[in-house]
């Protein structure tokens, strides 16, 4: 299209065309090949600021009466003067592309073609959000128009920036490099962060078509720990677990284990290196579920290990045996009120019963000897439900199916103990007379009590306790150090058999004159 540069008509006017009455025709220079001013840029959108430079000895007007046209007939609303040889101009409403004029006074400077951009629009996505530190994520982004006809917009420079926080300054992410979008408009990257942080898409613009940018894509890293696995670990001992986290020194780590559902910090250590240690003496369970944990903080999300599941190996533990297993399982058979004696490592005759005691509640093989089956019952035992709980007073009650005696102390059980009733046998009575062997059920008091070793017809009691007029009492009996005194059946004449170490327990401050004694089945 031919540039033209129109003189002032008043001033070129001729005498006689004056005087016929026609006013002279504008005089226009072809300017084709060149322009009385430049447009930077050349391109861009409604509403954006241009700036028009002039060209040779071209000067505009400082006074604001220059005016601009976009296309040759849209005018711009804001035209600013900087200086004699540029203005500053708006783009206005309804421009398209085409020639850029500048009108002064009676001059008109043609300048050079613009360029309306389209606008365009945005898509952008991060995937995952979340990864553990060393794995990659994939940022993807499309671009199109944002015109009346919408369509990708192909062969624009996009940019992968980066910020370490939300109020950090913008950078070209490390190790990507700017990328032309495809003929579906879309570009992508493979990054692979060391730290939480955001990201954005930056397309720049082009002759034909507006830049973008997308609104920031939150990237989480968690911290990669790694634990050893660590499939069994014999009760009571210590055993270690180890790890590593990745990266290094990201602070104090914790070590999880699960209770009730829910995780719980047990211990806390700082990494050498990004090694890391802890030891643990597993308890009498059945299995263990133990995690590693580093918390969240401004450079990294929350990280954990996978579940690290102990299965605890528990020794076959019977009379004579002694360790620190022992005493985890005298300390949790005590907790659940079972009466194991008094506190050692030592497999003795009172954790015999204790474990016979329990294995009666549970309703396993009764031998006294805790064995696998023993060790998973601890992990979810039943419970002994009192028959006649009485919040006011010191209760006895004795199963005769389970074969145990339980204490109660205001309604609640206070001492499970192992005990021996009446086989069902048939016997010659003291009087003579033939009888069986049955323990009478129905409620008692202790009625009257002997000390010591007291010889009856039927045998020797140890301290009895007689809660009936005709010789039924709660006692020990045999030799105190062979442990079969109380044989895990139903073996007494009738009285209730418990053994010698128990009645001295309980004989002056539980088995008082007046006592409560209920014996049912």
């Amino acid at each position: 299209m031919a540039r033209w540069l129109r003189a002032a008509a008043v001033a070129g006017c001729t005498a006689l065309l004056c005087s016929s009455g026609l006013l002279a025709a504008p005089a226009y220079a072809d300017d084709s090949s060149s322009s009385s001013f430049t447009v930077d840029p050349p391109y861009g959108q409604v509403g954006q600021t241009v700036t028009l430079t002039a060209a040779g000895t071209t000067t505009f007007p400082t006074d604001g009466s220059a005016s601009v046209t976009f296309n040759q007939d849209v005018a711009a609303t804001s035209v600013d003067s900087v200086s004699p040889t540029q203005l500053s101009v708006v783009v206005p409403s309804g421009a398209t592309t085409g020639p850029v004029d500048v009108v002064a006074s009676d001059t008109t400077y043609a300048g050079p073609t613009f360029t309306l951009q389209q606008p365009t629009t945005w898509t952008a996505s991060l995937t995952p959000a979340v990864i553990t530190y060393g794995h990659q994520a994939m940022v993807s982004a499309a671009l199109s128009t944002a015109g009346a006809v919408s369509g990708p917009v192909a062969g624009a420079s996009a940019t992968l920036q980066h910020r370490a926080s939300s109020t950090g300054a913008w950078h070209t992410a490390p190790h990507t490099s700017a990328k032309q979008t495809g003929t579906n408009g879309r570009v992508r990257w493979t990054i692979q962060p060391s730290r939480n942080g955001q990201y954005r898409v930056q397309f720049a613009p082009t002759p034909a078509y507006g830049a973008s940018t997308s609104t920031p894509l939150a990237m989480a890293v968690r911290p990669h720990l790694t634990v050893r696995k660590i499939k069994t670990a014999p009760a009571g001992t210590p055993t270690r677990i180890v790890g590593h986290i990745q990266p290094r020194n990201v602070g104090p780590v914790y070590l999880d284990k699960r209770r009730g559902g829910s995780w719980h910090g047990i211990k806390k250590t700082t990494p050498s290196h990004g090694r890391f240690s802890f030891t643990v003496s597993p308890e009498a369970y059945s299995v263990i579920h133990y995690r590693i944990a580093r918390p969240a903080d401004a450079i990294h999300a929350v990280g954990t290990s996978r579940t690290l599941n102990i299965e605890v190996v528990n020794r076959v533990l019977r009379y004579g045996a002694s360790g620190p297993d022992v005493r985890i399982l005298q300390s949790r058979l005590r907790a659940l009120h079972y009466d194991v004696g008094s506190r050692s490592s030592f497999y003795g005759w009172d954790m015999v019963h204790a474990v016979t005691a329990f294995q009666k509640v549970q309703g396993l093989h009764r031998d006294g000897i805790a064995e696998t089956d023993v060790w998973k019952a601890l992990a979810h035992p039943k419970s002994v439900h009192l028959r006649h709980p009485n919040s006011g007073s010191t209760e006895v009650e004795v199963n005769l199916t389970k074969q145990v005696l339980t204490i109660a102390k205001h309604g609640k059980v206070w001492r499970i103990i192992d005990t021996s009733t009446g086989g069902g046998y048939s016997y010659t009575g003291s009087n003579g007379q033939p009888a069986v062997a049955i323990t009478p059920t129905g409620h008692y008091t202790v009625r009257y009590k002997e000390t010591g070793w007291r010889k009856s017809k039927l045998g020797e009691l140890y301290y009895p306790s007689y809660f009936t007029t005709t010789g039924f009492a709660i006692h020990g009996e045999g030799d105190t150090n062979a442990g079969s005194e109380v044989p895990p059946y139903p073996a007494s004449h009738g009285c209730v058999r418990i053994s010698n170490s128990a009645v001295l327990r309980y004989y002056y401050k539980v088995l008082t004159v007046g006592t409560p004694v209920w014996i049912y089945r």
